[in-house]
């Protein structure tokens, strides 16, 4: 799933439900000494810090809360690098200005847009460029993009909210993993000093909601693989909870309630493959995974 980060932004009435991303309104931040990073984000910070800068920091102007996260372009070595933000891993090579994304945050969900609010400083031309997608990784596929999309913000003295539009390239597909790539200025042409401030962001889908930073409610399954029936346990008390069994291309097969805590499912007359399921309770998912019939 490596990818330049250059290749990366040139690639570039239903019922939603919204929830927050881990660290939304930036107001927990990590210090790493000589920088602070914001948690559960990841930016160049400790290839940059190297050499004396940082492309990311802590803003005390903010949409909610106290902070913000503050980006800006610079200049390291002769090279205009925008300020990153990122949920997947970063790795930066100094010498030709490339970066490399790889994985993400583990989620089996189709994301319809991703919403925030954002301040712009641009230089010249410049715009900063928010790019979202997600993947599946199987091994008879290997990397397979379910959906991306990407925006470019221009500039905006005062907190002004944008949208960016995921466009499913495989549909009726289940991903399993979701990224966000957010950056002071665009691939091509970026300029030193443009500036983004960024806070307040939110995910939409139109099957749940989804708490990305709290743990998942434990769910024993078992066998698995199964070859005749696969039960799902939990110790945790759930009401009216929905437990949906989907194939491999996402269509769903059956709803189960989740009564006292439990549920099993024939599989005798599926098809040997894996499978996907998801826990609901009040259309909030607990937990999701896969199972493999044989």
């Amino acid at each position: 799933m490596k990818k330049i980060f250059i290749l990366l932004f040139s690639l570039l009435s239903i019922s939603l439900f919204s929830q927050t991303l881990p660290n939304y309104d930036f107001e927990e931040w990590n210090n790493i000494i000589i920088y602070e990073e914001p948690a559960n984000w990841n930016t160049p910070n400790p290839f940059t810090s190297l050499l004396g800068t940082v492309t990311v920091n802590k803003s005390n102007d903010a949409y909610t809360g106290s902070h913000s996260a503050k980006l800006e372009t610079k200049n390291l070595m002769d090279i205009n690098l925008p300020g990153v933000m990122t949920l997947a891993d970063i790795n930066i090579n100094l010498l030709d200005s490339s970066y490399s994304v790889t994985g993400g945050f583990f989620l089996q969900e189709n994301i319809f847009k991703l919403t925030g609010w954002y301040k712009y400083e641009g230089v010249g031309e410049d715009m900063a460029s928010i790019l979202i997608y997600n993947f599946r990784n199987t091994e008879e596929t290997g990397y397979d993009t379910i959906g991306y999309g990407y925006g470019f913000l221009e500039n905006a003295s005062e907190w002004t909210q944008f949208t960016v539009y995921m466009q499913n390239i495989m549909h009726n597909a289940v991903p399993d993993t979701f990224n966000v790539v957010i950056a002071s200025s665009q691939a091509i042409g970026a300029q030193v000093g443009s500036t983004l401030w960024v806070d307040s962001l939110s995910i939409y889908t139109n099957t749940g909601i989804i708490d990305l930073w709290k743990p998942k409610t434990a769910l024993k399954v078992y066998p698995n693989p199964a070859i005749h029936n696969i039960s799902f346990e939990t110790e945790s008390r759930i009401n009216n909870g929905i437990l949906s069994i989907y194939n491999s291309i996402g269509e769903k097969i059956v709803d189960i309630p989740f009564a006292d805590n439990s549920a099993t499912f024939n599989v005798r007359d599926l098809t040997s493959g894996i499978y996907t399921y998801t826990l609901r309770e009040k259309n909030k998912i607990l937990n999701s995974g896969t199972f493999i019939k044989n």
